[in-house]
């Protein structure tokens, strides 16, 4: 365990340190921030687990389309079968595909979700609260932590006296029952969350994207989510590539490139936990330049050796050199607590 002094030495701060320098900064959030809520998110990837879950022999199917964006690869099978009605040629191994598709998707955010019972939904109220100290928040988790998040501050800002709520964007009531509108502006005094690469709950109506409702009290979502995958209605959401086919993505969809564009617009300081910033997230750290702003960095500590810190730690400054505003960083441990 390095000790506080020695990293205080080496310019690595807690939070309470450095809270007093900063008024509702920016937060943004990677897979680090689910973490400390279920060891399930762990993964390498969620089409590697999908990979595992179908059958062996449709793998390399699957595997030859070249992206791991399952909402892409449904639409090539859906124009394959097109294809062959047009020609007169059968469809049934190209239907038994898409069914491995959609089930094996299922299996696989099931695999890896939690149920309402394993959510430690006292612990989402802590976080919520803490969320008080920042401004907008942007996230490239597309698990459904954040949407429980989300309803607590809600909750949270009709009985806590000067709590401001988050609200995502999705409050248009031009969409199909259960599900709300995307809309690009919002009326009332909210701060804001940003899905960068989507959300498990966020999907294409054909006329925009709207966001799927927990429908009553005790419902499990990720269940709706089931549903909604079995209709062919597979979610938003970015999960793998390389950085040009994340951008790709990105350009596809209106919600998400809204998303990006509020990212790069804001000059606010921003708060980056949980997430490394990797060259796959190229696009994330160009908007972070476009405004130039202050960053504070959170390091995990935990177990590591002061060298393994110190090298992310360079690593990270050098994917903003020539940065004109401070790069600060902080022991992650010291933020949510």
């Amino acid at each position: 365990m390095i000790d506080r002094r020695t990293l205080y030495d080496n310019q690595i701060y807690t939070w309470d340190e450095f809270k007093g320098k900063l008024d509702k900064p920016d937060l943004l959030l990677g897979n680090g921030f689910t973490l400390q809520f279920s060891g399930n998110f762990s993964y390498g990837s969620l089409f590697e687990i999908f990979l595992q879950n179908c059958d062996a022999g449709y793998r390399p199917l699957f595997q030859s389309f070249g992206t791991t964006n399952f909402e892409l690869i449904l639409r090539y099978l859906n124009n394959a079968i097109r294809i062959n009605q047009i020609l007169g040629q059968p469809t049934a191994l190209i239907q038994t595909a898409i069914e491995q598709l959609r089930n094996g998707l299922i299996t696989s955010i099931e695999q890896i979700h939690p149920r309402n019972d394993d959510i430690d939904f006292e612990r989402l109220r802590e976080i919520a609260e803490q969320f008080e100290k920042f401004g907008n928040i942007y996230t490239t988790n597309y698990d459904l932590y954040l949407y429980h998040i989300l309803m607590l501050t809600n909750d949270l800002s009709r009985t806590k006296d000067g709590y401001v709520a988050y609200q995502d964007f999705y409050w248009g009531n031009q969409a199909p029952e259960g599900f709300k509108q995307f809309m690009d502006y919002q009326n009332y005094v909210y701060k804001d969350i940003y899905y960068l690469h989507g959300a498990l709950f966020i999907y294409n109506d054909g006329g925009g994207e709207v966001k799927l409702l927990k429908s009553a009290v005790g419902d499990e979502l990720i269940e709706s989510i089931s549903r909604e995958i079995r209709r062919n209605h597979f979610p938003i959401f970015v999960s793998e590539g390389d950085a040009k086919d994340k951008l790709s993505s990105i350009n596809r969809s209106r919600y998400l490139r809204f998303c990006l564009d509020n990212l790069a617009k804001s000059d606010n300081p921003i708060v980056i936990f949980g997430n490394a910033l990797h060259e796959i997230d190229i696009h994330i750290i160009d908007a972070i330049k476009y405004h130039q702003r202050d960053i504070i960095y959170c390091l995990y500590i935990g177990d590591r050796s002061l060298e393994s810190v110190l090298e992310e730690k360079h690593k990270f400054s050098g994917k903003f050199e020539y940065y004109r505003k401070s790069i600060e960083f902080i022991d992650s441990s010291t933020v949510f607590q």
